[in-house]
């Protein structure tokens, strides 16, 4: 009876074993999904630094006037050649 019930243990423990080396969702993969998760994890961080830092600017834009002249001047181009544009902040 012990050695049946040896035989069984031994039989159960190898299937664990293969079916967590070899078979879907094995440890290899458990490692590369878990390293792909943290480079996503640091990608969303960036990306919302960066959404953060666009609404700041929508704001700026939509509640300034010369905010908005001073994005129209130099992303639109509308700062000329031989033009150099100064802006005075009166306090």
């Amino acid at each position: 009876m012990k050695k049946l019930l040896f035989v069984l243990g031994i039989l159960v423990l190898g299937n664990l074993q293969y079916s967590i080396i070899f078979k879907n969702n094995n440890i290899s993969d458990f490692f590369f999904l878990n390293q792909q998760n943290n480079k996503l994890l640091e990608d969303i961080k960036k990306i919302t630094i960066k959404n953060t830092i666009l609404e700041n600017e929508i704001e700026d834009l939509s509640s300034s006037t010369h905010a908005l002249e001073n994005f129209a001047r130099y992303n639109l181009g509308l700062v000329k050649k031989d033009e150099t544009f100064v802006q005075v902040i009166k306090k």
